[in-house]
């Protein structure tokens, strides 16, 4: 009876030896590799088959042989992958699985136990020891322990080991990912793609990892603007806590190389933010062409070309790449620059600071034409007639304005921006300022940047209505400059409003004296030709703005007042009478009237 109980146990346990930790682990055979599957999409989920636990050394392991206590308890694998049993001596079991160590054991004890039924199982694994090289934050050798305890041990997966090395870059290829494992007899390769397990939840293709694993993951043939948010959006990226070194170059404010400091939340660093740490793009920038360089891991350079204006104009946030360590970000000169271009890169995110002062000329046809520093403004001017404005960004309006206005003689339909490129290269933007004034084009208003040259050219000619309106402008000066001379209270140079009628400014300089012509008066005025023209205008105080009575005047207008005939006869006898007053002078007096 005893035998037959002992020949059913046997029975019974041998398929068992070396199970008791079945639950945590995968036993299958290896497949093929899978192939990668095109970019933005998930291939299909095909199962990778792990291979059961297997002995080394640092496992601590029970042995249990039935009615056999005195050798049953705990051994420890040494470093050789082999165990010190009683009778039997030094056994290696390094490469064993656990039911396979359970067999061998059996074995060498049947030559001193009548049919020994041994388990073994595994009581402490081992750390594993692995390798991970290619696209890997830092690649290296790494020490990984096993987590939870009791029967609930974990093993560690591939993306535990991706985690603990500090992620993938930007730059891996999560479609043909490797793991390669040394076993008895040779090695095993595990072809992985982890892009089933991101998009798709298979969780076949995040292998559990044995001691001396090596895992690589490979570079991507090329940047791809679609994985890169996705990768950045998995627990395979890291997150961003440290800076990193980065170059930003051409149109920018400062071009040079940075150190990128960590966003709040770890939020992975992009282009735009680059472009934000070095100051901002140029008005000259092209942004629908911003390279981005980066060199692999491999030695190899990639490089991707982005268009922000999809961000700006569509919210394509694909084009906001994510960076890495290392990247270089180039924003190229644009061939062309108009005012409708200057007002979109005004207003996006990664625009120059507008709070720094700003260093420009402004020549031609203005009162004070010179260099000036333009402070950020802060508020838009409210007077009539104002251009609108952009809220603290310097524009043309607002250089012309601290240049005292333009003059009367500017050709505002012609006025230029004059801009040096990185590359060494001027442009040059027309600005229609009439086309701002009559329509409200408020894109000919150019934001203006460091070093520009605002040039207003000379008019050939100007209509009273067209020079009327312009001086009425935010551009044109706060006050005019008009002479009067000759027959008036105060003469001199007076400074009026812009569009001030004749008749206003004869009041302004006192009105007529006692001694003037007060019908008429002659107006002299500077073409923008350079001529000079005069014209006589009969005086009428009682009647309002008009061309022909009553003319608004411009800056460095002249109006003369002169004598009347009793005035000039009064002069002329004091002439004749004065200091001399001999016989000569009263024979001039009686000749001249008549007597």
């Amino acid at each position: 009876m005893v035998a037959t109980g002992l020949k059913y146990i046997n029975q019974v346990r041998q398929p068992v030896v070396g199970l008791i930790l079945l639950g945590l682990f995968t036993i299958a055979q290896p497949v093929a590799s899978l192939a990668q599957a095109p970019r933005g999409t998930a291939p299909p989920s095909r199962v990778t088959v792990e291979g059961a636990y297997t002995l080394g050394a640092g496992d601590r392991i029970l042995l249990d042989i039935f009615n056999v206590p005195e050798y049953s308890r705990e051994y420890q694998v040494l470093v050789n992958g082999t165990v010190n049993f009683p009778l039997i001596g030094s056994v290696s079991l390094e490469g064993l699985t656990l039911e396979q160590a359970g067999n061998f054991i059996s074995q060498q004890y049947a030559r001193f136990l009548r049919r020994p039924i041994v388990t073994v199982s595994l009581v402490a694994p081992r750390p594993l020891q692995i390798a991970l090289a290619g696209e890997i934050n830092r690649p290296g050798s790494y020490t990984i322990p096993y987590t939870g305890g009791g029967g609930g041990l974990q093993q560690p997966t591939l993306s535990q080991a991706l985690g603990l090395a500090g992620g993938i870059t930007q730059a891996a290829d999560l479609g043909r990912v490797q793991v390669r494992r040394v076993q008895r007899g040779g090695s095993q390769v595990f072809n992985l793609n982890l892009w089933s397990l991101v998009r798709g939840g298979d969780l076949s293709q995040d292998l559990t990892l044995r001691d001396g694993d090596s895992i690589f993951i490979p570079t991507t043939t090329g940047l791809n603007l679609a994985d890169a948010p996705i990768k950045a959006n998995t627990n395979l990226y890291p997150q961003q806590t440290q800076p990193f070194n980065i170059v930003v170059a051409g149109e920018v404010t400062r071009p040079g190389p940075y150190t990128v400091q960590a966003s709040q939340g770890g939020a992975p660093i992009t282009v735009s933010r680059a472009l934000q740490v070095a100051g901002g793009i140029t008005q000259s920038a092209d942004i629908s062409q911003v390279l981005i360089r980066r060199q692999t891991r491999t030695g190899a350079e990639q490089s991707a070309v982005v268009n922000l204006n999809a961000l700006l104009q569509g919210g394509d946030r694909r084009q906001d790449l994510i960076l890495q360590e290392g990247d270089t970000i180039v924003v190229p000169t644009s061939r062309e620059v108009n005012t409708a271009q200057s007002l979109e890169l005004a207003s996006s995110s990664f625009a120059a600071d507008p709070s720094q002062p700003l260093n420009v000329a402004v020549v031609g046809e203005v009162l004070r034409p010179g260099t000036y520093t333009i402070q950020p403004s802060r508020s838009a001017p409210s007077a009539p007639g104002a251009l609108p404005a952009l809220a603290g960004v310097p524009t043309v309006s607002q250089a012309l304005q601290i240049a005292g206005g333009i003059t009367q003689s500017a050709d505002i339909r012609r006025i230029e921006v004059r801009r040096n490129t990185r590359v060494g290269t001027q442009q040059i933007l027309g600005v229609n300022f009439w086309q701002l004034l009559q329509a409200g084009d408020r894109t000919q208003d150019v934001v203006l940047q460091q070093g520009d040259t605002i040039f207003v050219p000379t008019a050939t000619d100007v209509s009273p209505a067209e020079a009327a309106q312009v001086a009425s402008a935010s551009i044109s000066p706060a006050t005019i400059r008009v002479n009067v001379v000759g027959e008036v209270s105060r003469p001199g140079v007076i400074e009026v409003p812009p569009n001030t009628p004749l008749n206003q400014a004869l009041l302004a300089a006192g009105g007529f004296n006692n001694r003037a012509r007060r019908s008429f008066v002659e107006l002299l005025r500077l073409n923008p030709n350079g001529t000079v023209s005069k014209r006589g205008i009969d005086i009428d105080f009682a009647k309002g703005i008009s061309e022909e009575n009553n003319p608004t005047l411009r800056s460095n207008d002249v109006i003369v007042v002169r004598r009347s005939s009793l005035a000039n006869i009064s002069d002329t006898l004091g002439t004749i009478l004065s200091p001399v007053g001999n016989f000569f002078s009263l024979f001039n007096f009686f000749r001249i009237f008549g007597f």
